[in-house]
């Protein structure tokens, strides 16, 4: 007699689909799930924390052709450090999404979402809320994202205008710099540095996010410069730099100086045109300017204005024929 095959679904499948069933009935308050289905999660695209790599080159690695291989191989490689903790241990912290539209977008944990699909599982542990407004998403960012080293100040700029728009929008104020330590909960002068960054001029924004500065406290330096025309001349020298600068100490030594002017020697009055003329005359017989004897046999040595004219001649040749070790 035969016996008919029975086909059954993973369980953890099926603890996925129950909870996309369950939470897209309610999806009210903040709810409790083992496992979503992959397929189901979309990452935000406002995250500042965003990477170069797409879905398919997670799944397929990164073409060498590509313009940016090198960054996103890194991103890759980073990645692959963290899917191969998953694989060990598996994640220990559910990310956290909201329901938007068909899909599940992530509030916090994307690296874990997408080391996962590197992996090529099909669900992940996640905790579903209720749609944060937009300040406390960007805010939960912020603090998913700020601890992390590889952090740019790039993406913690895009992080920081777009949490405290958020909260201008909503409470209609301005941020100032005590209200956005209290926001943040950091210190008078991390929150000074951060305000700095917020308050920077587009020129001093375009360096971070050509990532030129990368450092808070030098952002911080350049925007509270007083003499504007030192700090407007050290922009444009990091502008022209190749990569990152890591310090404003060279560019501020010499930032502003006016450039040494030289001034013109007086070598006084010669009253004896006998004495003029032995000057010139022993110049003259130094074999580099024997050549130049010609220029000087027309001088009239009963007028002192063809003398003086003539010792102008002499020292302009003189200045263009030696060179300054020599002079």
């Amino acid at each position: 007699m035969s016996t008919k095959k029975r086909f059954t679904i993973a369980p953890d499948l099926v603890n996925g689909l129950r909870s996309t069933i369950q939470s897209a009935s309610t999806n009210q308050g903040q709810l409790h799930y083992d496992m979503m289905l992959i397929d189901v999660i979309e990452s935000d695209p406002a995250n500042p924390r965003k990477l170069s790599l797409n879905r398919q080159e997670i799944l397929d690695g990164v073409n060498t052709s590509d313009p940016d291989y090198q960054t996103k191989q890194a991103e890759l490689d980073a990645l692959s450090e963290l899917a191969e903790s998953i694989k060990r241990v598996g994640v220990r912290n559910a990310i956290e999404v909201y329901k938007e539209g068909q899909k599940y977008r992530i509030i916090s944990g994307e690296r874990r979402y997408l080391a996962t699909i590197l992996l090529g599982q099909k669900s992940i542990p996640a905790r579903i809320s209720s749609k944060p407004d937009e300040f406390n998403l960007r805010y939960m960012q912020w603090v998913e994202n700020i601890n992390r080293q590889d952090l740019s100040l790039k993406e913690k700029y895009t992080n920081l205008v777009a949490m405290t728009e958020a909260y201008q929008k909503t409470h209609s104020t301005e941020i100032t710099e005590k209200l956005l330590q209290d926001l943040i909960g950091i210190s008078s002068s991390h929150a000074y540095r951060y305000f700095c960054l917020l308050r920077a001029d587009k020129r001093i924004v375009d360096l971070v996010r050509e990532g030129k500065l990368n450092n808070l406290k030098i952002v911080q330096e350049l925007v509270s410069m007083k003499d504007k025309g030192a700090r407007e001349q050290i922009i444009s020298w990091i502008k022209s730099s190749k990569g990152e600068v890591t310090s404003l100490s060279n560019y501020k030594a010499v930032a502003g100086k006016k450039a040494m002017v030289s001034k013109a020697i007086n070598l006084g009055k010669v009253n004896n045109t006998n004495i003029a003329k032995y000057l010139i005359d022993i110049v003259l017989s130094d074999s580099r300017f024997n050549k130049y004897q010609g220029k000087f046999n027309n001088i009239d040595w009963s007028s002192t204005k063809s003398i003086s004219k003539a010792f102008q001649a002499l020292f302009k040749t003189m200045e263009n024929e030696l060179s300054t070790e020599e002079a």
